[in-house]
């Protein structure tokens, strides 16, 4: 899976640089990471991708925002048929920009986020880069499983909603302590103070 990811990651920043003439000025070591991670996920919890991920983004007024939302549309119009990926695009109530990516590999998901962050950072938009959300699911349990990157923090955390209606939302802290304690000795930063594990409610993956 390592050798396959690299060759993926690398096409996707070979793409970007030589179809856009940019170089990257970061890499997001701590998402790529989770390409690993996935296996103790999977191993000792049973918690399996959903195929689903999102960036969310800080919407902005303005021109070069809007050539960046064009910018990663074309990039992932350009490699969707390839790598058997679609994606949405969608803006909250709360006037968040969701970059919406359903992939069938957590190779290919990995290097999507990976290389849409970097743009989005490279184009100078990183103080509105928020979180990239990865969703997980298992047999028999119907509520989704999601592992949030906060970029501010540098960090994942887990978050695993169990009501979402308005009046009454609920996150599943046990079922969140047992992912903090199964990705203990991986490599992936995860953010242990608990007061910062902020949850998103009804985040718009599954649309």
């Amino acid at each position: 899976r390592t050798r396959r990811h690299y060759s993926q990651l690398n096409f996707f920043r070979k793409f970007i640089k030589n179809t856009y003439s940019k170089k990257l000025q970061t890499d997001s070591d701590a998402i790529f990471s989770l390409s690993s991670t996935y296996i103790s996920l999977e191993t000792k919890l049973g918690l399996k991708s959903a195929g689903r991920c999102a960036i969310c983004v800080e919407k902005i007024s303005g021109s070069l925002f809007d050539e960046l939302k064009r910018y990663i549309d074309s990039f992932l119009d350009s490699i969707k048929t390839n790598f058997e990926l679609s994606y949405s695009t969608l803006v909250d109530k709360y006037d968040y920009l969701w970059i919406i990516i359903d992939a069938k590999r957590i190779e290919d998901i990995v290097a999507c986020v990976t290389a849409v962050g970097e743009t989005i950072e490279e184009r100078g938009f990183s103080d509105q880069l928020l979180s990239a959300v990865i969703e997980f699911s298992s047999d028999g349990i119907e509520n989704p499983y999601y592992l949030i990157y906060n970029y501010k923090l540098d960090s994942f955390y887990p978050f695993v909603p169990t009501n979402t209606t308005i009046n009454q939302r609920r996150r599943n802290n046990q079922a969140e302590m047992k992912i903090m304690a199964a990705v203990t000795d991986d490599k992936l930063p995860f953010e242990k103070d608990m007061s910062r594990w902020y949850p998103i409610w009804n985040i718009p993956v599954g649309l």
